[in-house]
């Protein structure tokens, strides 16, 4: 966590090695920070990112595979607890950036799509790998994608769980921004917005009040079918596949 002096708060998803692959204890820690934003009047805007040129390669599966050796109403409760970083950070008041570098995974490509806006580099991929561990959409991935782009292309990226590169994803409309320095230009935007009337938050907030639906809810409702799916033999093969190849299908 940085916070600059124009106003912008800088979280950075940062396990060098691991591709910033998410453990519960990055998610709780992301969770902390969100949770005491909103009310921190320091904060203007808020710039999401991962270090070491990747964005997060998602769950850290050598750290979730316990989950499948707990009760799934257990599983169901600390998966709703932790992927709530999603639901807190699209309800945060200040406007929100994703700056993406090389890969964005799974729940990393959640988080992602949580935030406002998102810029990409031209070596960025979006990729929803779900599917080829025999899990379903997580962190708000069911909720937010078919928002953003509509219910039938977001089940066709969901169920095809194939890299979708930074063209792509600008011509969706995933990422508003191709550039060399995502970094570098979120943290530009997010300083334009320092710089306007306390109408851009009260704009964004205006958004969300009139939404329909609920991020939490579904959060919750993934969580559940998310801790059968670890239950699964579906999930154990993969996940097994996956651990002496390091790579999804």
């Amino acid at each position: 966590m940085r916070q600059r002096p124009d106003g912008v708060r800088v979280l950075t998803m940062d396990r060098p090695g691991r591709h910033n692959a998410i453990t519960d204890e990055l998610f709780t820690a992301l969770v902390d920070e969100l949770e005491a934003i909103p009310e921190d009047r320091r904060v203007r805007a808020v710039v999401l990112t991962g270090a070491n040129g990747t964005f997060s390669a998602g769950g850290d599966f050598d750290t979730l595979t316990t989950l499948g050796e707990t009760s799934e109403a257990k599983v169901a409760e600390q998966l709703s607890r932790t992927m709530r970083a999603s639901a807190l950070l699209w309800a945060l008041p200040q406007p929100t950036f994703a700056a993406i570098d090389g890969a964005a995974v799974g729940a990393g490509m959640s988080l992602a799509l949580a935030c406002d806006i998102r810029v990409a580099s031209p070596a960025s991929i979006l990729l929803p790998s779900f599917i080829h561990m025999g899990l379903v959409p997580d962190s708000g991935a069911s909720w937010l994608l078919p928002r953003l782009i509509g219910e039938g292309p977001a089940l066709q990226m969901l169920l095809a769980g194939r890299p979708v590169d930074a063209a792509r994803a600008h011509q969706l409309g995933l990422v508003s921004q191709i550039c060399a320095d995502p970094l570098a230009v979120a943290l530009e935007l997010a300083a334009q917005y320092t710089r306007r009337p306390q109408a851009a938050i009260a704009t964004k907030r205006l958004l969300r009040a009139v939404a329909a639906g609920d991020l939490a809810t579904a959060i919750d409702v993934e969580a559940v079918a998310q801790a059968a799916a670890f239950h699964s033999g579906e999930f154990t093969a993969a996940f097994d596949a996956w651990r002496t190849t390091r790579t999804v299908n």
